[in-house]
């Protein structure tokens, strides 16, 4: 079964448009290195034919080929939402710990 890894920015609840997909790739790592990437150049803001638009959060979500989703993760459970940075592994099960309290 292969395993794609979509970079999604996910538009906020009220907003009727879709969600925009701006990469995938069947790498987990470039995905989100893209997603990175993504973040640094435009922030939480998408553009398009109405103007530039904020948006919810950026998703990495995990996909089979079929289109059944595995997973999706927030960019705030990936990377410092203030310096852009990778999260280590630490911080991250410390984040999963007080998302579950």
């Amino acid at each position: 079964m292969d395993i794609i890894y979509d970079v999604i920015l996910k538009r906020h609840g009220h907003d009727t448009r879709p969600d925009v997909c701006v990469f995938y790739d069947d790498d987990r790592e470039v995905a989100i290195k893209k997603m990175a990437e993504y973040g640094r150049k435009n922030g939480f803001t998408v553009s398009d034919k109405d103007g530039k638009f904020s948006i919810a959060t950026i998703i990495l979500r995990e996909r089979t080929s079929t289109g059944k989703v595995i997973s999706e993760t927030p960019y705030h459970k990936i990377f410092n939402t203030v310096t852009g940075k990778r999260l280590t592994q630490t911080e991250i099960m410390r984040r999963n710990d007080e998302d579950e309290r």
